[in-house]
């Protein structure tokens, strides 16, 4: 066969564009097929989003207990290292508490020591209260009753629970008790955790051991911070016995 002949039969070389072009389909094409082969089926995910909702409802109670419990620490930690500065710094201006006017009411009490000193968004009377308490609120939305004299206080975590569902509160959940009563003498054996101290959670009649702040023992069972109990005044002094953290065997869910 003479060269004429090769030339006439032999087909053109392809150009590079070509070539390329081809292999970008083939690319595409393998692609497609692999996506295909890995997808999820409807009852896989299906079967996914079920497991995912199991363990959800498995956790989320317990993170919602943590975050209450730390709450409640942060508050309670909070309102007694303010109101011991304000106390502290009511000294400078009136001397020692020992000798604090103890014949005041509560709003005489409040405006005599406490005004000027204490960071507070409200000051209101209770009307109808037969101790003639104040309620005194605080900008993190909790709220300090004080009664007897500026003696006793109740404090509550959510001020807006307090205004609005009293009939729910619970001691040693929603409210915690303390005390400043640092001129108290009459028998040592039963304020000694409150005489020449500050604003601290109660503890009058207290023996002196984590079993009485649980049992109430020497108090009386209702001082007890246990569930039989029905004040549970000495809830706050068994936190603050475990460095202002709720301990583990505390026998209140939050």
């Amino acid at each position: 066969m003479s060269n004429k002949d090769n030339n006439l039969i032999s087909p053109p070389p392809l150009k590079l564009k070509h070539n390329k072009v081809f292999q970008n389909c083939i690319l595409c094409t393998e692609t497609l097929n692999n996506s295909c082969k890995t997808a999820f089926t409807l009852a896989e995910v299906l079967i996914t989003l079920g497991i995912i909702g199991v363990v959800a409802a498995m956790t989320l109670p317990g993170i919602i207990q943590n975050y209450q419990k730390h709450v409640v620490e942060t508050k309670l930690k909070r309102i007694y290292a303010v109101m011991n500065e304000a106390v502290r710094l009511s000294e400078v201006k009136y001397g020692d508490k020992k000798y604090w006017e103890t014949n005041l009411s509560p709003m005489e009490f409040y405006n005599k020591y406490y005004k000027g000193v204490l960071k507070v968004t409200s000051v209101k009377e209770i009307p109808d209260d037969n101790d003639e308490g104040i309620l005194i609120s605080f900008a993190d939305g909790s709220i300090l009753r004080s009664y007897r004299q500026g003696r006793d206080y109740d404090y509550f975590i959510s001020a807006d629970k307090y205004m609005k569902h009293k009939d729910k509160i619970r001691p040693g959940v929603d409210k915690f008790m303390f005390r400043l009563s640092p001129t108290d003498q009459t028998d040592l054996t039963n304020t000694a955790p409150h005489y020449n101290r500050g604003f601290e959670p109660y503890a009058y009649l207290w023996d002196g051991t984590r079993d009485g702040l649980i049992e109430g023992r020497t108090a009386g069972e209702s001082y007890g911070c246990r569930q039989s109990a029905r004040d549970r005044y000495y809830c706050a002094k068994l936190i603050q016995l475990n460095g202002w953290k709720i301990p583990d065997d505390y026998p209140f869910k939050f």
